[in-house]
């Protein structure tokens, strides 16, 4: 969502600066979604970002113009993917019908972002 919140603010292009509305808006939600069903579970989901998503934070923060452009969409394809990846495993092997079911509708949301992240490049 951090940066969603930078495309929004530093894209260079409408559409990276659209998209980056869109994923703070739409990952809100998931989150949201995902609080709430980890809450009924009794879990505890982290509250900062791990390492890796912090240094992709740091280093996109210190670009500007087409150069955070183009270093977004390659970050948010990748991330988008690996989501994807993780979201498609989690629901093929969970047997809690709560997580599946939100599982799968949080891999609806990241598909559609992967396909338009994807066409912009």
């Amino acid at each position: 969502m951090r940066l969603g919140e930078m495309a929004n603010l530093k894209g260079n292009r409408d559409e990276v600066r659209e998209f980056g509305h869109l994923i703070v808006k739409e990952d809100a939600t998931v989150n949201d979604d995902l609080k709430a069903l980890a809450q009924q579970k009794g879990l505890t989901l982290p509250e900062s970002l791990e390492a890796k998503q912090q240094a992709m934070v740091d280093k996109m923060t210190s670009l500007t113009g087409s150069r955070f452009d183009d270093a977004y969409i390659a970050a948010m394809t990748k991330e988008l993917t690996d989501l994807a990846k993780a979201f498609r495993a989690e629901s093929a092997s969970t047997k809690d019908a709560d997580i599946k079911n939100v599982v799968n509708k949080s891999i609806l949301v990241v598909n559609e972002h992967l396909k338009l992240i994807t066409a912009m490049k």
